[in-house]
């Protein structure tokens, strides 16, 4: 076993982060527990405790990581100017995130924080940075001073898109419907995008 000297504290503070993923990738988050990763590095389970506060401290800089992860994916859709094309190749970069890391996406929207768990606010804000990418597709169909109404069709938006991917992801969506997820998720956005230019 591995002494506590092999590693820096930022070093092991990765080596953390990277064996939760890999059991939770691997297993489920249900299957997560401080003795688990532990026995995965090799360290004893107050190892972690040295490093997080708690497991829910960890799962939350984990699910930040999955976050970086989808931003770098959306990152590689460069914006055209035009909406319905744009919000297509960010929803299909979306789709596929979820198919590539259905785990780690049930990790961060399923695992249930304690009361005394708060979000931090840094976490808020991570995932207003990817909302921001929305708007960025959506600015075309809004005049610059609607900059609130842009932001909330940000958000219905990428809430459906959500709920789309999660019944996929899951595994449950051919309960309500024998379409593919791409095939809906293209008729949302072509209705979407629609909608708002009889609006404008």
């Amino acid at each position: 076993m591995a002494r506590r000297s092999d590693h820096s504290r930022e070093e092991l503070h990765e080596l953390i982060l990277s064996a939760t993923r890999q059991l939770v990738e691997r297993e489920g988050f249900k299957a997560l527990t401080a003795r688990r990763v532990a026995e995965a590095i090799g360290y004893s389970p107050g190892t972690l405790y040295n490093l997080f506060a708690n497991q829910d401290d960890l799962v939350v800089q984990v699910n930040a990581q999955t976050l970086s992860m989808l931003d770098q994916a959306l990152a590689g859709v460069r914006l055209s100017g035009k909406p319905e094309a744009d919000l297509l190749a960010q929803a299909m970069a979306y789709l596929a995130f979820l198919d590539q890391h259905p785990r780690l996406w049930e990790l961060l929207f399923e695992y249930r924080l304690g009361e005394n768990s708060p979000l931090p606010d840094w976490f808020n804000a991570r995932i207003q940075e990817l909302l921001l990418k929305v708007e960025a597709a959506l600015a075309p169909l809004f005049k610059p001073s609607e900059n609130r109404n842009r932001a909330e069709a940000a958000l219905v938006l990428w809430a459906s898109l959500h709920g789309i991917g999660s019944l996929a992801s899951s595994g449950k969506l051919d309960i309500v419907t024998t379409c593919q997820p791409d095939r809906l998720v293209r008729t949302l956005i072509v209705n979407f995008v629609a909608g708002l230019n009889r609006s404008s």
